[in-house]
């Protein structure tokens, strides 16, 4: 008999979901604790062995002895994919790294569906880099040669945007001409796509999508700027320091540290032993030394993950306040600082500039004026955004907008996708 299940992957750099197809159902299933949604987040624990999502990053934060790795999706296509990383005092490649991550994935799904599955649908950005189709392409072959080598015999690959509408579409009424707004982690995309629930079950949907847009802007695009703009002050950012041979040079304290800070792909960067010697060399002339101490423990701690995510937390809140306080009990308790929504919202006005021109250019190759859109389909965390509902409300006044299982929509809908894409 042939195996019959099927599997839909959301791969999120933030989060991830998976979903299973079987005889006609679709089932989101439990990955950590009944929650459906999984960090996208490893721990390499020297004693605890590896741990994923909400474990591995408890486990960073609770100070065990390891390495936590997150966002490492951004790789994917990238140098990077072809870099090693210690852990454990071994050299590991994030190839390694993605598809230990992948197979934790495939292994959850088959012991909830309690047999082994051959085939998915992973689910991918619309465009895995800006302006750059053939790494783009190179970056879904890589995750197809993982999925493979991880004991997928069929792999499939939606854009997360249709996967989103197709979980809708089985809830509407009526014919809709929608558009979905994916903003995840790492891009926002975007799809203009007829929905109606007498297509469900149509094998192929090529002539109800109208057109796909995306780029490379998400959450923890947003999280970088609360970083740089907020955080990264008090470690010495926008100081200076003396030459080594003429005191009276003065140099801007290099970014590259505080860059990598920022990104949640590479903050390992920040925590290795050739960072941590520059910045000692650096605090020795620096004009402000005790920023640049601040700096070297957060480095030697591996603190970076944590600092982050207390701009991932400040960026949350300002969702419903003005402003929020940032504090760092590692750094002490003179380590705070405001964050406001106001300052907030003008550093990322080019990010969400990019947001909407790429909206407008889905809209565009579909041939379609903004006041034809029946719904708006709004999937991600980033939509929760006061400036991205705001525009969403300006732009489409007189549309339906539907936003629930905003986290887990698109895993839904991958499933839906493989049902009917492995059924014959």
């Amino acid at each position: 008999m042939p195996n019959k299940i099927s599997c839909g992957i959301d791969f999120g750099t933030s989060n991830s979901t998976v979903a299973i197809a079987h005889e006609g159902a679709i089932e989101l299933i439990p990955l950590e604790n009944n929650k459906t949604t999984l960090p996208s987040a490893l721990f390499f624990g020297e004693t605890t062995g590896i741990l994923y999502g909400r474990k591995a990053i408890d486990a960073y934060l609770d100070g065990e002895e390891g390495r936590l790795l997150r966002g490492i999706k951004k790789i994917i296509g990238t140098s990077l994919m072809d870099d090693k990383t210690l852990i454990n005092s071994r050299p590991t490649s994030f190839l390694d790294i993605l598809a230990i991550y992948l197979k934790h994935l495939k292994k959850e799904a088959e012991q909830h569906a309690n047999q082994t599955i051959e085939n998915v649908v992973i689910g991918r950005p619309v465009h895995f880099h800006d302006n750059n189709s053939v790494a783009s392409t190179q970056a879904q072959e890589s995750l197809e040669d993982i999925a493979k080598s991880i004991g997928f015999k069929n792999v499939l690959f939606q854009y997360e945007p249709i996967a989103a509408a197709f979980a809708h579409e089985t809830r509407i009424k009526g014919e809709k001409l929608a558009l979905v707004m994916d903003l995840g982690g790492g891009t926002s995309d975007f799809t203009v796509i007829r929905l109606s629930q007498s297509n469900v079950n149509k094998s192929n949907r090529t002539e109800d999508v109208l057109a796909t847009s995306g780029v490379k802007v998400g959450g923890t695009t947003f999280d970088q700027r609360i970083s740089m703009k907020f955080l990264m002050s008090p470690l010495g950012l926008n100081s200076r320091y003396r030459d080594a041979f003429d005191s009276q040079k003065l140099y801007d304290m290099p970014l590259s540290v505080y860059s990598d800070l920022s990104d949640w792909s590479r903050i390992y960067r920040a925590h290795s032993s050739k960072s941590i010697r520059q910045t000692i060399s650096l605090k020795a002339r620096a004009l402000e030394p005790d920023k640049l101490e601040h700096l070297l423990s957060i480095q030697e701690k591996q603190l970076g993950y944590s600092l982050l995510e207390e701009a991932e937390k400040a960026k949350i809140d300002l969702s419903d306040n003005p402003a929020t306080t940032v504090t760092f009990q590692p750094l002490g308790t003179d380590f705070k600082v405001t964050v406001q929504r106001e300052i907030f919202d003008r550093i990322i006005e080019d990010d969400i500039r990019k947001i909407k021109t790429t909206m407008e250019e889905c809209l565009t190759k579909a041939t379609i004026q903004k006041d034809q859109i029946d719904m708006v389909i709004m999937t991600g965390g980033s939509t929760e955004l006061p400036s991205i509902k705001a525009f969403v409300r300006e732009q489409f006044p007189d549309a339906e907008l539907s936003d629930d299982h905003k986290m887990d929509s698109v895993g839904t809908g991958l499933a839906q996708y493989a049902q009917h894409a492995f059924s014959s």
